[in-house]
């Protein structure tokens, strides 16, 4: 008989947060922070990796490489600024960068990948800010990378984020953070990991 090592699949969470002015906006900042708190705790405990990037003004940028720090992550969360405006195609062009350099590196994670935002873009990189998220989110898409939206935007008569449109486009997960509590966003991961 030989002693067959089996490696341990481990997930890569990366939360993108956005941090622009709108978010800071009724306390929906402080909702996104308790549900990422809750899910760094549930990945430690799972030990799997967690990354953030956070975006507001003219970019994305990854404060977080991953790691099993449930400190570093509560620590940056506490710090990060809000305001400015949303460049949501830099975000999820930046994450897809991110996760192509990891699944690079090991092709074994699950990748996952969460964004908290209202999904109101007024940013673009070089001119189109819709057409931009939108070709973003399909590389995302035909990476396998798993993708939860969760939508921040007030509940009103009046849509103008594209969270929902993008989520029915390319089969991401999609909730409104008014729906979720902190134990339905873990469970969400969870489902995605089973």
């Amino acid at each position: 008989m030989e002693k067959v090592r089996e490696k341990k699949i481990s997930s890569y969470i990366l939360f993108v947060v956005d941090a622009s002015g709108s978010m800071g906006a009724m306390r929906r900042m402080e909702a996104a922070k308790g549900a990422i708190v809750s899910l760094l705790l549930d990945a430690y405990q799972k030990r799997n990796k967690i990354g953030m990037i956070a975006f507001r003004n003219n970019k994305a940028e990854l404060i977080l490489p991953f790691t099993s720090s449930v400190e570093l992550g509560e620590k940056l969360l506490k710090d990060l600024p809000t305001g400015g405006k949303t460049p949501l195609a830099d975000a999820f062009v930046k994450s897809y960068e991110v996760f192509d350099r990891e699944l690079r590196k090991n092709p074994n994670i699950i990748p996952i990948m969460i964004v908290i935002s209202d999904f109101k873009p007024n940013v673009a990189i070089s001119k189109d800010y819709i057409k931009e998220v939108f070709d973003a989110c399909e590389k995302i898409a035909e990476r396998g990378i798993n993708v939860v939206l969760i939508d921040t935007e007030p509940q009103s008569f009046i849509k103008i984020g594209i969270g929902k449109e993008l989520a029915d486009r390319f089969g991401f997960k999609y909730y409104k953070i008014d729906d979720l509590s902190k134990d339905t966003i873990v469970n969400i991961c969870k489902d995605l990991l089973n």
